[in-house]
């Protein structure tokens, strides 16, 4: 899928408010850009060993 083609519907929440086609441009690059780190970082995250502690609640009730 295009960046323009996946981007679209999120730009077309801006419908009504006056921007000029550069600064379209400008969201829908960085848009894109946030698209390609959020990947990287779900790579990072599926690649790296996460530490988990189960925590008890601070008080117990009987």
């Amino acid at each position: 899928m295009k960046t323009t083609e996946k981007n679209t519907p999120r730009l077309a929440l801006l419908a009504g408010v006056d921007l000029s086609q550069a600064y379209l441009d400008a969201i829908a690059a960085e848009i894109a850009d946030l698209d390609r780190i959020v990947a990287e970082l779900e790579e990072f995250a599926q690649g790296t060993p996460w530490v988990s502690q189960q925590l008890q609640p601070a008080t117990r009730k009987a």
